[in-house]
């Protein structure tokens, strides 16, 4: 099969896979609030880390001009761009590995990878953010390849236009500065990729000082004490933090992880380029997704994911020749069978049994172990039947009220409740 194809292949097979798996009834968290946004279809004019300009503004678009249905449009938000993420991480992974078997291998594993999985089956900025990332990876291994003019200046455009998505991002400044001190001999091109970076970050500041918005509300949030809470952490929090992301690791890529050492000196060897541009975007977005202080920060390694599954490819191609691995190649079909022996193992103990009956107003073990979210339980019947439980939902209750009103015009509450 032609390596063009392979892509749109992967595109289309991901993109039924993240459709049959997505979420029946609106989830809990921030979808609501996402979703709330679409619906009363008024465009977002700041530009802090809770807004997202970009990924509520362009379906808020399609909802007010062209009439399409919020969680319809929000569906889409997540599906299509986490199905094109995965298109583009083979594309990522023919620049290192000519073995297409390797590259469709991987990207599988990263497909499949829980977390990735997770957030494109529900209504979450993260799949769109890392269609961002991806690209931005792609052009920035390029230019280290090429020194490109094109190449070069869409990096700096890329990582610009990626901060509109998602704040987070600026964790991957390092990785940009020695991508241009990298290729520092063409000058003209470092400098036009630079200007374009700075032009599209200085904006963000430009629109919040129009609002009236203070310049640190590009970086931080008036709602939650996280960036404070993140530099108050004691040393053992800090030991936690570190313990959290390895299981994270673990239960993303299980097995895969033991390609990643001989991946990452395979790289060294035969990239070094490369290999520091992506070794200090590694250590930049692993170790702020590890340390930054809130409940969901697993959602914060996908970056860092995008990276790891260089690392694996590399692995799988210099261990191959050892160890015959293409006899394992449909591996990773297996994937989702060890998510469901994970969550059956942890059903059978006394700890797991006590936190599924804790989470049960969220569908408990099911929610936190298995990756979609078919048949899940939802925030709006959750709402409406004013189910009680000991965590923190005021700011998702009230949401959904607010989505019920508007929802209650046309519809039947009746109606609203399968939403």
């Amino acid at each position: 099969m032609k390596s063009r194809a392979i892509p749109f292949l992967i595109f289309l097979l991901f993109f039924l896979i993240y459709d049959i798996g997505s979420f029946s009834k609106i989830s809990f968290g921030d979808c609501i609030g996402f979703v709330l946004d679409v619906e009363n279809r008024r465009f977002i004019t700041n530009v802090t880390p809770l807004d997202h300009f970009l990924y509520i503004n362009i379906p808020i678009f399609f909802s007010k001009f062209l009439d399409f249905e919020s969680i319809f449009l929000m569906r889409l938000m997540s599906v299509i761009p986490a199905a094109l993420t995965v298109s583009l991480v083979f594309i990522l992974l023919k620049e290192f590995i000519a073995e297409n078997w390797i590259a469709v291998t991987s990207t599988f594993i990263f497909g499949l990878s829980f977390t990735f999985w997770r957030s494109a089956e529900t209504v979450e900025v993260y799949t769109f953010n890392s269609l961002a990332v991806i690209i931005f990876f792609i052009f920035s291994v390029r230019s280290l390849k090429d020194n490109s003019q094109k190449n070069i200046l869409l990096s700096g455009i890329l990582l610009g236009v990626s901060f509109w998505i998602h704040i987070q991002n600026i964790m991957l400044i390092p990785a940009y500065m020695v991508l241009l001190y990298l290729v520092r001999h063409n000058r003209k091109n470092v400098l036009w990729s630079l200007i374009s970076f700075l032009f599209i970050f200085s904006l963000m500041f430009l629109v919040n000082y129009i609002n009236d918005i203070e310049f640190k509300y590009v970086f931080t949030s008036k709602k939650g004490p996280w960036v404070e809470n993140t530099f108050s952490q004691s040393f053992f929090d800090l030991g936690k933090d570190v313990v959290k992301s390895i299981l994270y690791l673990v239960y993303n890529f299980n097995v895969f992880i033991t390609f990643c050492v001989a991946g990452i000196i395979y790289l060294y060897r035969n990239f070094k380029n490369q290999f520091f541009f992506l070794a200090i975007a590694s250590l930049f977005t692993f170790g702020f997704a590890t340390f930054y202080a809130v409940s969901d920060n697993y959602v914060y390694f996908i970056p860092f994911y995008l990276i790891f599954v260089v690392f694996i490819a590399l692995g799988i191609k210099v261990l191959d020749p050892k160890f015959q691995l293409k006899k394992l190649r449909f591996s990773p079909l297996l994937i989702p069978l060890f998510y469901v022996s994970c969550f059956y193992m942890v059903s059978f103990t006394q700890a797991g049994e006590k936190f599924h009956q804790e989470k049960l107003y969220k569908d408990g073990l099911r929610y936190y172990m298995l990756p979609w979210l078919h048949n899940n339980v939802g925030c709006i019947e959750f709402t409406l039947d004013n189910i009680q439980c000991n965590d923190n939902v005021d700011a998702m209750r009230e949401a959904s009220r607010q989505f019920i009103e508007l929802r209650k015009k046309n519809e039947t509450l009746d109606e609203i409740r399968k939403l």
